[in-house]
């Protein structure tokens, strides 16, 4: 492995560490509290969080993002989008929201639905229960 400050924040490079957090459980998957859940037989994962999550790990992002002049987290998912690896609706949003329903309420989340899951997961064994996707961020029903 890299040493920190060897490593240079890329879209690719925040694939990899999600993939390697996934297999090595640093990043749980399907809890209340989670960033990453497995809906519609693909992966969701939770943003802005989990773009801050990885800036937190890679604190050298935040220098690379003040040269852009924008948020280390959003440099990262535009990094991010650039790779096309989620899923998209015919007007080109990106961002899909999901109903978690809990004993007591339901609340939204936005995030990315991978178009491949197998990059990050070999089988998904199976969807979260209480996770539906119910739109993109701009409620245009899918």
């Amino acid at each position: 492995m890299k040493q920190i400050d060897e490593i240079t924040p890329s879209g690719e490079h925040f694939v990899q560490w999600l993939k390697e957090a996934i297999l090595m459980q640093k990043l749980i998957i399907n809890e209340p509290q989670a960033l990453i859940h497995t809906v519609d037989d693909t992966i969701f994962i939770v943003t802005p969080g989990i773009f801050m999550r990885y800036v937190m790990e890679f604190p050298q992002v935040q220098q690379v993002a003040k040269t852009e002049k924008t948020p280390a987290w959003r440099y990262m998912q535009k990094a991010f989008e650039k790779l096309r690896y989620h899923k998209r609706l015919e007007d080109g949003y990106s961002i899909w929201t999901c109903a978690v329903e809990g004993p007591k309420s339901t609340k939204k989340v936005h995030g990315y639905l991978f178009d491949d899951p197998k990059m990050l997961i070999p089988d998904i064994v199976y969807n979260n229960p209480y996770l539906q996707v119910v739109a993109n961020i701009n409620n245009v029903i899918p």
